[in-house]
């Protein structure tokens, strides 16, 4: 009987060690959850910051560096090495002699902690390296996030602008091997993302075709003479859709509703694949998004570009190339195109 009743007696303090190490289990994924969104918050803040034009002037990149090894040190000193308030996260509460500058080893009764054992420093040294690791890869998503936004009104010389910078990145993948790969760029165009989702089956589930004819049902927007090949789905007639929609706003809405979200989606996919992997095309690292309506699309597409580049010209000489370059249109044509965008 004695026997039994110490058994029962030692149950209760088997579950409490077992509910106490659950909860320090618990504390610590807790927090290792909180580092990935962090460094993708954060990087995107640094780098936002660091991109302010000060002192780029007197001191070339010193705002820059400053920023980056300033936040860089603040994240080392009071973020990496957090705790909850009774000092557990890290999986043991003991001193770790080499990193006892910024591990709490007192707690939170305020008495010394011993040293360290063996699995006790291996668990501590698993959790930094776990807290680092997680940082790191949300700081490089977040980082990859940062494209530059080239935008401007029809015809005023961003296509000349993005051949200018795929020239820069052609050149670097052949001849000149000595350019750095900060100043290659890829160039993310939606205006052929645009075209290309209304290619009837070209873009699989991210295609608007069906979506399209369907919403201009009864209207004239296909190509009048289509080869054998488009006999069950005929292409659109870009130029008859426009004419369409710019003629009446309430249509244009009705074509924005259905493209911008799928452009949006091709575009996110094209931004991650070429920031993660620059190393599959033109070996770029810097990615350049060719958005013609950035400004009219809303808040939170500006939002995602932290440098922005507006390409502009005089109304005449604007007005000029976009006869000059459709010459099937009129010129009241070409001025319903111009006057559908902010004017610069």
């Amino acid at each position: 009987l004695a026997h039994k009743a110490g058994t029962r007696q030692k149950g209760p303090r088997g579950n409490k060690k077992t509910n106490t190490q659950m909860e320090k289990l618990i504390k610590i994924t807790l927090l290792l959850f909180l580092f990935l969104p962090a460094g993708f918050t954060i990087s995107i803040l640094t780098e936002r910051l660091s991109s302010r034009d000060v002192l780029s002037k007197a001191l070339p990149r010193v705002w820059t560096t400053l920023v980056k090894c300033g936040i860089s040190y603040l994240v080392w000193k009071h973020f990496l090495f957090i705790t909850w308030t009774d000092g557990t996260g890290f999986g043991a509460q003991c001193h770790l002699p080499t990193l006892s500058p910024w591990i709490p080893t007192e707690s939170a009764l305020g008495n010394q902690q011993p040293l360290c054992g063996l699995a006790d420093a291996v668990k501590i040294t698993l959790v930094l390296f776990a807290r680092c690791l997680l940082f790191y890869l949300g700081a490089v998503v977040g980082a990859t996030l940062q494209p530059v936004g080239l935008t401007g009104s029809i015809s005023c010389g961003k296509s000349t602008v993005t051949d200018m910078l795929r020239t820069s990145s052609t050149a670097t993948g052949s001849n000149n091997k000595n350019m750095k790969r900060g100043d290659v760029f890829a160039v993310i165009d939606l205006d052929a993302i645009a075209h290309d989702i209304l290619v009837p089956g070209k873009m699989k589930s991210d295609c608007g075709y069906i979506r399209l004819t369907d919403a201009f049902a009864g209207e004239d927007i296909f190509v009048t003479d289509c080869s054998e090949n488009h006999k069950t789905e005929k292409p659109i007639d870009r130029r008859k859709l426009g004419d369409i929609v710019f003629r009446d706003p309430s249509k244009r809405k009705i074509l924005n509703r259905i493209t911008h979200p799928l452009i949006s989606k091709i575009m996110m996919k094209q931004i991650v694949h070429q920031g993660l992997f620059p190393f599959f095309k033109d070996n770029a690292s810097i990615v350049c998004v060719d958005i013609p309506l950035l400004y009219e699309i809303g808040l939170k597409m500006r939002l995602l570009f932290g440098i922005k580049v507006v390409v502009a010209c005089d109304a005449d000489t604007q007005l000029q190339r976009l006869m000059e370059r459709n010459k099937d249109l009129t010129k009241e044509q070409c001025l319903l195109r111009i006057n559908s965008q902010i004017p610069i």
